[in-house]
């Protein structure tokens, strides 16, 4: 079994942070019964998931009065740390959500149930959506699967259809294509991209986007294995053309300084035409009070565009599961067995129809008429034929914050694509 090892000051702490839920500042919200499901979220039950989770459990409580659901909430900037603490103490919470590039060393351990297996017995895998396996499968050093996606985000470029229409132009099938929209988007006084460069996240999705088009879509994970190095002259070139699409103006003036927010905003009031981001941000796009293009209806979609002389396909997704759901082996007694096939027999219609969530878990739901951007997202997942890990997945945090601080200088320019990669590779 692996140990985790902690400061003593921390492994002091733990008694109070895993007895006490009030000592972690979180907020406890339960359902009433004998055994109390221990349920911890980075949301609220109003909030994300838990929102779909509590009123399910309602509904098994029906049958299953004894049983309750006891939701904790904790600041999602507090989760690992949190986990790591009770892990070392072995107080898991039965249920809880986590970072999904963290949970090799839960696996590793031997602390969480192996959910590939969990919904085999449940007569359940065949629900998961085949995309969503694959995402799950490559997170995991033994290529399985040990957590829930409860939600399956595609990533990919937005643009506004009325910009696109207005120009003659058409959705890119390769980044040359991509570059050209660019520079006419320039030449008609339009930033083509929208670009939360303070976030920085966003930015190595840029160079990840390439680098996944140039190797595949298991670059990433050739990268871990030690297969494949980044500072190989795929990484270069994608990090040299994210690089020189800074310096053109792509991403318009003061980049680094502008967050999530502003540019979310600057693609929903037309100021640019172009928005690389996952699915997640369709509850900014369909909000009336945030989208001044036109409505969800003059929204497009389309993947990451081939590069020359690389091996990716526009059938290769890029996905994002967000933030995993995972059961601690301690805590999967037979009640939570139950409760754990119940929910995920009811969860991706229940996301579906009153939320026009998508999960990782099919649904025989439809999404409303009015939801056009939401069918449009089941219709890409229906074409998935393989999902590629983002940049930062295979990471340690070390690494991940080097990578995201450098991508800010890369396209300053203060450092050259040779130097981001190989600070990465050192």
């Amino acid at each position: 079994m692996k140990q985790l090892t902690f400061p003593l000051m921390m492994l002091a702490s733990i008694v109070f942070v895993g007895g006490c839920s009030s000592s972690s500042g979180g907020e406890m919200e339960s359902s009433g019964g004998e055994r109390e499901i221990h349920y911890l979220s980075n949301r609220t039950a109003n909030q994300g998931q838990p929102r779909i989770v509590m009123p399910i459990m309602e509904q098994f409580q029906q049958d299953n009065p004894d049983v309750s659901l006891d939701l904790e909430t904790i600041e999602q900037s507090d989760l690992v740390q949190r986990i790591q603490l009770l892990t070392a103490s072995n107080a898991l919470p039965d249920m809880f959500v986590y970072e999904s590039a963290q949970l090799d060393d839960l696996i590793s351990g031997d602390y969480i149930v192996n959910i590939e297996e969990a919904l085999g017995e449940a007569g359940l895998l065949d629900n998961v959506r085949p995309a969503a396996l694959d995402l799950m499968r490559q997170l995991s050093d033994t290529g399985e699967m040990y957590a829930v996606p409860m939600e399956l985000n595609i990533e990919g470029f937005w643009y506004n259809k009325e910009i696109f229409q207005s120009l003659g132009l058409e959705e890119p099938q390769t980044w040359d294509e991509l570059m050209a929209i660019s520079d006419v988007l320039l030449e008609n006084e339009i930033q083509p991209f929208a670009l939360a460069g303070q976030d920085r996240w966003p930015i190595t999705r840029f160079i990840n986007a390439y680098a996944v088009r140039y190797y595949g879509v298991d670059a990433m994970q050739r990268v871990a294995d030690g297969d494949l190095s980044i500072t190989d002259e795929g990484f270069i070139k994608a990090a040299k053309t994210v690089q020189e699409m800074s310096e053109r103006g792509y991403f318009g003036q003061g980049v680094n300084a502008m967050d999530y927010d502003a540019a979310t905003a600057s693609f929903l009031t037309g100021q640019s035409a172009m928005y690389y981001m996952g699915s997640w941000a369709l509850g900014e796009m369909n909000d009336e009070n945030q989208n001044h293009i036109g409505g969800p209806e003059n929204i497009g979609f389309f993947n990451v565009p081939v590069v020359e002389g690389g091996v990716g396909t526009l059938e290769d997704y890029m996905m994002n599961a967000g933030i995993v759901t995972v059961f601690s082996k301690a805590g999967f007694d037979e009640p939570t067995r139950e409760w754990f096939t119940y929910l995920y027999t009811h969860y991706a219609d229940r996301a579906m129809s009153e939320h026009g969530m998508v999960s990782g878990l099919a649904t025989s739901i439809e999404p409303s008429d009015d939801d056009p951007l939401t069918k449009l997202v089941l219709d890409e997942l229906e074409q998935a034929e393989s999902s590629a890990l983002w940049f930062e997945a295979t990471f340690n945090a070390r690494k991940q914050e080097l990578a995201e601080t450098n991508a800010q200088q890369l396209i300053e320019g203060s450092l050259t694509p040779e130097q981001f990669m190989s600070a990465l590779d050192e």
